[in-house]
């Protein structure tokens, strides 16, 4: 009981729960360097929140709040048709303890890489593992299966 308060009185002294203090405003956590990250390097990210999804770019990052920003382009229009003022900028401040999760791009490609990419993956299900046996892709490993089987 705090010193000068009643215990009837109707005022009471406030207590933290449990979600008033959230891990993610801790600067050791893995959403704080997510984001800080994201606002170093000017990434897009997509927050994902109880009953709602936001996208923008961090702007301000402090231990309780991200702020990001997001541009959004009239749509539908064509170029003759399109409003006075097509372009609307909406800033949002979010609150790390609201966040359930997060997505950003990490990479980049072209088509061409990522087609090097798909073909030096498909090479690599090829190589023979330690034990000298194919990947599981390989039809031997079916007639061993069935060897097994009966």
């Amino acid at each position: 009981m705090t010193e000068g308060i009643k215990k009837t009185s109707a005022r009471q002294e406030q207590t933290p729960n449990a979600r008033s203090i959230p891990h993610a405003a801790s600067t050791e956590s893995r959403l704080y360097h997510r984001l800080e990250e994201a606002l170093h390097s000017g990434s897009e990210v997509w927050f994902r929140m109880p009953g709602t999804r936001l996208v923008g770019i961090p702007i301000f990052l402090d231990t309780d709040y991200v702020e990001v920003v997001d541009v959004d382009v009239a749509e539908g229009f064509e170029d003759e048709e399109l409003p006075d003022e097509p372009y609307q900028r909406t800033v949002w401040l979010i609150r790390l303890e609201e966040i359930s999760a997060i997505s950003y791009a990490t990479d980049r490609w072209s088509k061409e890489r990522f087609e090097r990419l798909l073909e030096q993956s498909h090479k690599d299900d090829n190589i023979r593992d330690d034990n000298g046996r194919e990947s599981l892709d390989s039809d031997d490993d079916d007639e061993e299966e069935d060897a097994f089987a009966s």
